[in-house]
């Protein structure tokens, strides 16, 4: 279709593409009076105000639809660009501003209205169209509704990529040589940055006086591609505030509002209470203000079935909030067709769930100040309590005040006491000790003994961003890659490592050991990387040849600082050249 759409010469091949006649064609964009082309109708903005659609009629629609599908076999998209884009969405745009400094976003004035009769007919004047001026004229025709794209049509939103294509060069351009990040859905545009208020790029973001308004650079790109800021709508966010991408915030990774999942809860409890009739007018009278073009209320149980569904595409099926609504949403709803398919936790990944404890840590940092951490441990085999080294240690010294517990029952803690630090490796292998009646949960993992390859199916366990009562994290992965670093052995899953997932085991569909989730690829390591478990055992091996020859000590390299702290006292420190026992 590509082929023959490129090779157009006149108006007649032009119709003929449309499966039509020229004056079939010709009828239907100029003899068709312009009130029965378009169907116009506003809708609520949540910022406030109405957003004007304009909805082609069926004979139009299906002309800008073939033209909308050839249209997007042309356009590849620039990398930036995650709007409107096939296999691109909100998600995929917001990841790209996870775990920053800053966030810093401006919307484009009149967006859809911007982009004039005039700036569509020549982008088909222009490669890779080359069109002659009376098919450029036409095809303008066909995309341009009261001299401008009309915002509801089916080619408005590829060929506003394609006219902001240059745009996207520009800031990609801008934000490369100012070591930040630029992305933009649709009139959406968003740089984000890793440094502190003070060497925020000037070209791209001023700020004076906690105030900050688009840079020269920024604004002079924008004008001269022909759009035009909206500085109502210009926002900087740092880290300790609510950073958002799109409507999803993007501080740690990405989620939804807690006034969106607040909504739902209410819904829910609306409907459960008073019964359907009643809370979807209240719904209706209350919340919505965005009705449907016929006018008509909402069916709320449509609105409530989005939401979750929106609220999945963004935490995952596995998510506990998510699977929580969900259910309570399958037990009210009585179309079968309508509820969702939940994925149940297998057996396997219920006994695996079972070994996890959360991890706790107190200490001092250099300036003296009290730090609270939190990480992920589990009990292995032969092995005790297993996480990583940087969660219960720095610069080579185990913490002193180490606490373990369970998620579902957060007060219950237990003593922690790291026996074995690998600093190279980054695990660490520990005991939990508790007063004489309690007794300890004692469900294990065993290493898996499949062999690791990429595309494998798995299970990413653990506790991110916990905060108390919280349930346990679980995302189905795949291993994307195996690689030898520093000589030991790893390997890539296509999951996200969040921030206290450190220490989480990686299972298999069997509920075994694959690996430990080390950093994500927001840290230094670069990518979303795990300890394979075969190093595991060659730690286990490491300390039994010791154990069986307590003599044979290696070389310290510098361990002066550790010995004067006294902080080994008890505890091996392995391939960090230490051992004190």
């Amino acid at each position: 279709m590509k082929e023959n759409f490129l090779k157009i010469k006149d108006h007649d091949e032009l119709a003929a593409f449309f499966g039509l006649s020229y004056s079939n064609l010709a009828a239907i964009l100029y003899k068709t009076s312009e009130s029965y082309k378009y169907q116009v109708f506003l809708i609520s903005k949540k910022s406030g105000g109405h957003r004007i659609i304009k909805s082609p009629r069926r004979k139009l629609k299906d002309i800008q639809n073939k033209l909308s599908d050839v249209l997007y076999e042309i356009y590849p998209g620039k990398p930036s660009a995650h709007g409107f884009v096939k296999k691109k969405s909100i998600l995929t745009n917001s990841k790209k501003h996870l775990n920053k400094s800053y966030v810093f976003n401006i919307d484009l004035s009149d967006y859809f209205g911007s982009i004039h009769f005039g700036r569509v007919r020549n982008l088909f004047k222009a490669y890779p169209f080359n069109f002659n001026h009376s098919v450029s004229t036409i095809l303008a025709q066909i995309c341009c509704f009261a001299n401008c794209l009309p915002q509801g049509a089916p080619t408005s939103p590829i060929i506003s990529n394609m006219v902001a294509w240059k745009l996207d060069g520009k800031l990609q351009h801008l934000a490369k040589i100012t070591n930040s990040t630029y992305t933009r859905y649709a009139d959406d545009i968003t740089f984000s940055f890793t440094c502190s208020s003070r060497r925020l790029p000037e070209e791209i973001v001023i700020l004076r006086d906690g105030v900050a308004s688009p840079g020269h650079a920024l604004s002079r790109a924008i004008e001269e591609n022909g759009f035009e800021i909206n500085y109502e709508k210009v926002r900087l966010a740092g880290e300790f505030q609510r950073m958002e991408v799109t409507g999803i915030t993007v501080n740690e990774f990405p989620n939804v509002s807690r006034k969106y999942i607040k909504q739902i809860s209410s819904i829910l409890h609306a409907w459960r209470k008073y019964g359907y009739e009643a809370a979807e007018k209240d719904f209706n009278h209350k919340y919505d203000k965005c009705h449907i073009a016929s006018n008509r209320p909402k069916s709320l149980k449509y609105v409530i079935k989005g939401k979750l569904s929106f609220l999945r595409s963004i935490r995952g099926g596995r998510d506990q909030i998510f699977i929580k609504y969900a259910k309570q949403y399958n037990a009210l709803v009585g179309d079968d067709a309508l509820k969702f398919k939940l994925i149940e936790e297998t057996e396997p990944e219920t006994n695996a769930i079972n070994a996890l404890w959360v991890i706790q840590t107190c200490y001092d940092d250099s300036a003296g100040n009290l730090k609270i951490a939190q990480g992920t441990g589990f009990l292995l085999e032969d092995f005790e309590l297993v996480t990583c080294a940087h969660v219960v240690s720095e610069d080579g010294e185990a913490f002193e005040n180490i606490k373990a517990f369970k998620c579902f029952n957060f007060a219950k803690e237990y003593d922690v006491k790291v026996k074995h630090l690998d600093i190279h490796r980054d695990i660490a292998i520990c005991s939990i000790t508790s007063a004489v009646d309690q007794s300890i949960p004692n469900a294990v993992i065993q290493l898996s003994d499949r062999e690791i390859l990429p595309g494998l199916e798995a299970r990413l366990l653990g506790f991110p961003a916990y905060k108390d009562g919280q349930s346990h994290y679980i995302v189905d992965t795949k291993i994307a890659s195996i690689f030898t670093r520093h000589t030991f052995r790893k390997f890539e899953i296509d999951a996200a490592i969040r921030e206290g997932n450190s220490g989480g085991p990686i299972i298999d569909t069997y509920g075994k050991l694959l690996g430990v989730a080390l950093e994500g690829a927001e840290k230094s390591s670069g990518n979303n990387a795990a300890l394979y478990f075969s190093e595991l055992k060659n730690i286990k091996d490491d300390l039994n040849k010791k154990s069986s020859k307590p003599n044979d000590i290696n070389p310290v390299s510098d361990t002066s600082s550790l010995v004067h702290h006294g902080e080994l006292e008890g505890m091996s420190l392995i391939y960090g050249e230490v051992e004190t026992e």
